[in-house]
């Protein structure tokens, strides 16, 4: 019972961590801030805060100890088969393989909360208002793909015009992610690529390694004959 104890603790502190999620929160308008999370718990990047100048410590002067000079052992070198042309072209299609499976698992994933932004559109009435309508029509064109792609529970964008201000923007923008779920985005990248790995190491297992030093040429071999038969004779 102890020992089945000890399991399922472990199983739970892996689930739990499992579930727990990570991401960044990007807030702007005014000073730039950035905070990390971890579950529950922000930390803010941006802006830090101001350190307190640490009192300098007198370091002693002491003789520098002379250390046993250590032998180097020889690295030893697994034997890795070249790749062929052929070869090269198969792992490129199974990175970008890899790569597309990924992005897709990701984009499916990834959490964007909070999503919240206002720009003003300000200045010049003729360009705001231009950039006011074609700003509107992009938001509206984009948002519902997005929606499709990313998880974004509670949206909030808005466009206003403010001929009395110049072009702004303020609001904040959150990513995360859970830990098993970026676990499962990062098979779906290593996977293939190791399967790929596994197929050339098997494909090239019975290649010839590849011989160092020059071959005995022809005359060496004549020589050779020549002094085996002098001594026969002798």
């Amino acid at each position: 019972m102890t020992a089945l104890k000890i399991i399922g603790i472990i199983l739970l502190i892996f689930l739990l961590i499992g579930f727990l999620r990570l991401g960044a929160i990007v807030s702007f308008g005014g000073a730039l801030r950035v905070q990390l999370r971890v579950g529950a718990l922000k930390l803010t990047i941006l802006p830090r805060k101001p350190r307190k100048p640490k009192a300098k410590k007198e370091k002693k002067e002491e003789a520098p100890e002379e250390k046993p000079a250590e032998e180097e052992k020889p690295k030893k070198k697994l034997p890795i088969p070249k790749p062929t042309p052929d070869d090269l072209l198969d792992l490129v299609q199974t990175a970008l393989s890899a790569l597309g499976a990924t992005a897709r698992r990701a984009c499916r994933r990834v959490r964007i909360d909070p999503l919240e932004v206002t720009v003003y559109f300000g200045g010049d009435p003729a360009r705001a208002a231009f950039a006011f309508g074609a700003a509107n029509t992009a938001m509206h064109t984009l948002m519902p793909r997005a929606e499709e792609l990313f998880y974004i529970p509670d949206p909030s964008l808005h466009l206003r015009l403010s001929y009395d201000t110049e072009n702004a923007a303020e609001g904040s923008v959150g990513l995360s992610l859970r830990v098993c779920d970026l676990f499962a985005i990062l098979l779906t990248l290593v996977w293939p690529l190791a399967k790929w790995l596994l197929h050339f190491l098997q494909a090239h297992k019975h290649d010839a390694p590849s011989h160092k030093g020059a071959e005995p040429s022809e005359t060496d071999g004549k020589e050779n004959n020549a002094t085996h038969t002098e001594v026969q004779i002798a």
